[in-house]
């Protein structure tokens, strides 16, 4: 029917022939479902149509969320009656600014650009509390150390006099694993340092220092509390000790440009064939190694070998640094991801596989810190007192001053937690958000800390006296 209409208005029966009125019909049914189809493209690209003021705009999907949810939300200064998590359909794109805010929580916003047909993710926001609540004054012991396995999560504590070790449960409470044994002079170590976890947190690795100056590093198994003298059973000294991520019973090391990898049970010793090199890191799969070119001159090579030191295969050539470089390892939907960081002139460079290509790009110099995202989708470092984040899914690049930074690690996916020396900061990855957390120290040398990022627990130790908090609200299942 509207087909005819719309044909009655350019025809007479009277004065065109049936020839023509038909090929008038076919011409102009071509043209309504040329727009119908230009429309439903436009649609579900993005588009949408404001009949009244006869506008076609372009619109994204927004997701909000927050942690804990319930909070009210903002969009663009304008309150919305709907709590976190909500989603924001056909919104108009551009700018837009997201607050929220709850009771009893710190204010959280963040600005974005809402492109036609995309999602925009603001549903990663950790509410901070406006007063954290500690726990503290349940041990005694006083602590000197703290680290946290990369799964499983657990946390050990370290005492230096004597050197002892030990774990803590699932109520937080120490239960030592194991007492470093005395040397030939019958004195017990007075500090253990170069403290290293298994990826699993099964095995640790230590060096125990003593009085009279020498030293020992062993293997320790955190269940049994077996003990390996690992340069003994290398027969050298051992330096820039790795683990096996598939094994904790295996651990490599690198001397005079060599790699041996020992396994602590059957006291089998491994050399490996590769030789030069510089610096190695180790994932799931591969050893990655930088081995200096001849002449030195020309660089060096990024290599990766099997577990084995078998397969050689050259990913990239780096030009030549005047300082030892070192690697970050990392991984995201399949790609094999290396941040790559010389220790001197500080710069930066990142490898990454993308549809069956190595890809290396320079970052910058002046990087002094590094760290990989627990997912891997983001790669943070500090530049010249900048805090900057680059997102290896879309290459978006954030910034935000963190002046006088001693260290940077994460707590979720989504933010990092800042060590400077006034005390600790958390802050989301794009520069929003950058807040105090405890302790309230005057100087961060007076404590050690370490983070549990399954439950957003913060443990430190200040003068020795263990303390911990958490970030997680109870009850929280899912959360980006």
């Amino acid at each position: 029917m509207c087909l005819n209409l719309v044909y009655n208005q350019f025809s007479n029966k009277n004065m065109i022939s049936q020839k023509t009125r038909s090929t008038l019909k076919i011409t102009i049914g071509t043209i309504l479902v040329a727009f119908g189809t230009l429309l439903l493209v436009a649609f579900s690209s993005g588009y949408n149509f404001d009949i009244f003021r006869g506008e076609i705009f372009s619109t994204g999907l927004v997701l909000l969320g927050t942690n804990p949810s319930g909070a009210s939300i903002k969009i663009n200064n304008k309150s919305i009656s709907q709590k976190t998590p909500y989603r924001l359909e056909n919104f108009k794109t551009g700018n837009l600014n997201v607050e929220y805010s709850k009771p009893d929580y710190k204010v959280w916003n963040s600005s974005y650009v809402v492109r036609p047909g995309e999602v925009t993710f603001a549903d990663y926001a950790l509410l901070l509390p406006n007063n954290i609540e500690q726990s503290d004054n349940f041990t005694k012991l006083k602590f000197d150390n703290l680290i946290t396995s990369e799964e499983r999560f657990k946390v050990y504590a370290f005492l230096n006099s004597p050197g002892s070790i030990y774990e803590l449960d699932q109520t937080n409470n120490p239960k030592k694993v194991i007492e470093l044994p005395p040397n030939s002079a019958i004195q017990p170590p007075n500090k253990l340092t170069e403290n290293l976890l298994s990826r699993d947190g099964s095995a640790i690795i230590t060096r125990a220092s003593y009085e009279n100056g020498s030293t020992a590093k062993f293997w320790i198994d955190s269940a049994s509390a077996q003990l390996v003298d690992i340069e003994a059973l290398l027969s050298q000294k051992a330096s820039d000790i790795k683990f096996n991520q598939r094994n904790s019973k295996e651990f490599y090391s690198l001397a005079e440009g060599k790699i041996r990898r020992a396994n602590v049970d059957n006291k089998q010793i491994l050399d490996l064939a590769a030789s030069s090199i510089s610096s190695y890191q180790l994932d799931r799969e591969y050893i990655y190694t930088l081995e200096n070119l001849n002449p030195i001159e020309q660089g060096q090579f990024l290599v990766r070998y099997d577990y084995n030191g078998n397969n050689r295969y050259v990913l990239a050539q780096l030009p030549p640094s005047t300082s030892p470089r070192e690697i970050l390892a990392s991984e995201y939907n399949g790609q094999k991801l290396l941040a790559i960081r010389s220790t001197g002139e500080g710069g930066l460079y990142v490898y990454r596989q993308s549809e069956g290509k190595n890809l290396l790009s320079f970052a910058g110099a002046g990087v002094t810190l590094d760290a990989f995202s627990p997912n891997g989708r983001l790669l943070s470092y500090i530049q010249n007192n900048i805090l900057k984040t680059i997102d290896i899914e879309t290459g978006e690049r954030f910034s935000v001053d963190s002046t006088d930074t001693n260290s940077i690690s994460w707590i979720t996916n989504y933010q990092l937690i800042i060590s400077k020396p006034n005390g600790l900061y958390m802050v989301d990855f794009n520069g929003y958000n950058y807040n105090k957390i405890p302790p309230n120290s005057l100087s961060t040398s007076q404590y050690r800390y370490a983070i549990k990022s399954n439950d957003k627990s913060v443990y430190y130790t200040l003068d020795g006296n263990l303390t911990f908090f958490t970030l997680q609200p109870k009850g929280l299942i899912n959360f980006r």
